[in-house]
């Protein structure tokens, strides 16, 4: 399962980015309104991982890729309770306590201070770090052309990130100073505090990946925003069937798509149901009554249309008669595999996570969600605007129950939500975890032992997953028993309908609470707001609608909502323009 308000959205508690890639959408200052919030207490600034967090944190541990997961990709389409099995082993591995590097922590505290893996990894203070340095060491001729760095020459920048500090010489952080700083932890929440509050973190695999592809990245500002639909390169894909139930009142009329279909077999749609429901069909465009490539003919609603495959289509549906109609379109995807802003696609060992944090100071409390079955069911309904809204409650978690950090300034957050995008899968494994007072009921009931088991309050969150746009599991209920089941099935919109994923921090608004984060992704580095991907997109935004993901789903890469890692590429390459003139 990005900086929402969208499928993915933007925390209204700390300022970054969905994902990330970031996120999705910005939060207004009315949603302080909808949480009811007060300002002051939510800490409304991240802390990145500071030039001496980072000494004291060492360089990011690698994340393990499960590469037979490509391979299994059908069975996690088709399988809720394989999908979930899988999310979970991804978790254990995210979660990892890693030890901190610096070795003076040993006996400060009398035993090495650890942190789950993800926070060890790198933010954009990093990636903007590494960058000057790689790009600076190029010289003038390199500079000019922006000439890519190379696999040694990207490694060593990591390396010499763990200790740049030591380059500020005595007179900026002499050892004095930075024994003071350590000084500063007394335990666990304070350790965890030294790798700062940064909303979105890269694995190494990630943060390689973008600092290879900064000449793309720079590139990719000059030209427009592509078109949803890449004719080249393209990949034939899988055979895909998108199931829509529509309930049409007389002489109304609705639009599906795009489907994006391959040159290499034709669109079926076909409409079942009561009343007297048309079809009309056609390429490139919305159909409308009078333009389109097939329209079927009939006084009923039972039937087809076929078309040649080969770019994006559109299905309008007519109530000729009120009709309940189910609307299936059978096709092949279209993929295309070039990601125009980026050095290719992300590699395997590729991991984004975003972290909402929330000032633990101050009385400030929590709102709590219950995700129950029938909660959620009333929540995603008509009446429940498809929204979180303010909560069921509050409370107020200690640190043993919720992961905490304690910054150096004494500042203390807490974190109840993180998103986890691993690009194990050709489109993602789409992760996210949210605390809960209850953690045993409903998305927290398979939580397996390896979780439970693991230093710190990771057994306190719930969890749900996607990894594709549409569901393809025809049991409401995943094959699972008791809450779990009761949950999954009021969240199920039906067998090749869309997947369901959201978090009740992240995704915050009216609509948010039906959608499934890999569809807002899909947009990455587009101008696309959040409110428009949730209002004029099929679904609420999460069905698939294009095959040119330019920033393999990423929001940070271009235009990133508070990220855009590609701003700071721009304003070093734009001083060096002038220097080396």
């Amino acid at each position: 399962m990005t900086t929402m308000s969208a499928p993915c959205t933007r925390s209204i508690m700390v300022a970054a980015a969905c994902s990330w890639l970031s996120a999705c959408g910005d939060d207004g200052p009315d949603k302080l309104a909808v949480c009811e919030m007060d300002p002051s207490m939510t800490g409304t600034t991240a802390s990145a991982l500071s030039i001496q967090d980072r000494k004291v944190m060492g360089a990011g541990v690698p994340y393990q890729p499960d590469l037979t997961m490509p391979g299994r990709e059908a069975t996690l389409r088709t399988s809720m309770a394989a999908r979930r099995a899988m999310a979970w082993e991804v978790v254990a591995k995210v979660l990892q306590p890693t030890p901190i590097a610096e070795p003076k922590l040993m006996a400060q505290f009398g035993y090495q201070p650890t942190v789950p893996a993800f926070h060890t990894w790198y933010g954009r203070d990093d990636y903007e770090r590494i960058f000057k340095k790689l790009y600076r060491d190029l010289g003038a001729p390199g500079r000019r052309v922006h000439q890519a760095f190379d696999a040694a020459t990207i490694a060593g920048g990591i390396t010499w990130n763990a200790s740049a500090l030591d380059e500020l010489g005595s007179t900026s952080w002499p050892e004095s100073r930075y024994l003071e700083y350590l000084a500063t932890a007394t335990n666990d929440e304070h350790a965890h505090g030294f790798g700062g509050i940064y909303r979105n973190s890269y694995s190494p695999g990630t943060i390689t990946h973008l600092l290879k592809s900064y000449p793309n990245m720079l590139a990719c500002l000059d030209k427009p925003e592509p078109d949803p639909f890449s004719a080249e390169p393209i990949t034939e894909g899988r055979a895909v069937t998108n199931k829509s139930p529509l309930q049409l009142t007389q002489c109304d009329w609705q639009v599906l798509g795009p489907f994006m279909s391959a040159a290499d077999a034709q669109v079926a749609v076909r409409a079942t149901g009561d009343g007297d429901a048309d079809i009309y069909v056609r390429h490139g465009q919305a159909p409308d009554m009078s333009t389109y490539d097939c329209k079927s003919v009939g006084n009923s609603s039972d039937e087809e249309c076929i078309v040649d495959g080969g770019g994006p289509i559109y299905v309008g549906v007519f109530g000729a008669k009120a009709s309940a109609v189910n609307i299936a379109v059978d096709y092949r995807e279209a993929d295309s595999r070039n990601p125009a802003c980026l050095a290719g696609e992300m590699p395997r060992d590729a991991v984004i996570v975003k972290a909402d944090w929330r000032r633990a100071q101050f009385g400030a409390a929590l709102p709590i969600f219950d995700t129950s079955g029938p909660r959620m069911a009333a929540r995603l309904s008509k009446a429940g605007n498809f929204g979180w809204g303010p909560g069921d409650g509050q409370s107020d978690p200690p640190a043993s129950a919720i992961y905490t950090a304690t910054l150096p300034n004494n500042n203390t957050f807490r974190m109840p939500a993180l998103h986890i995008m691993t690009k194990e899968l050709d489109h993602w494994v789409w992760i996210t975890l949210w605390w809960s007072p209850t953690p045993e009921l409903d998305f927290g009931a398979d939580r397996p032992a390896s979780i439970a088991a693991l230093p710190g309050p990771w057994k306190n969150y719930k969890m749900c997953v996607a990894t594709d746009y549409v569901e393809g599991d025809p049991d409401p209920r995943g094959g699972a028993t008791g809450t779990l089941g009761d949950a999954l099935a009021a969240v199920y919109r039906g067998d090749h309908a869309p997947t369901w994923c959201a978090n009740p921090y992240l995704e915050l608004g009216d609509l948010n609470a039906n959608t499934n984060c890999i569809g807002c992704h899909q947009h990455g580095g587009t101008n696309l707001a959040s409110e428009k991907i949730l209002t004029d997109f099929p679904a609420m935004g999460s069905t698939r609608v294009r095959n040119n993901f330019f920033t393999d789903y990423s929001w940070a890469v271009r235009g990133g909502r508070g990220e855009d890692v590609t701003a700071a590429v721009k304003a070093e390459a734009d001083f060096w323009a002038v220097s080396d003139q």
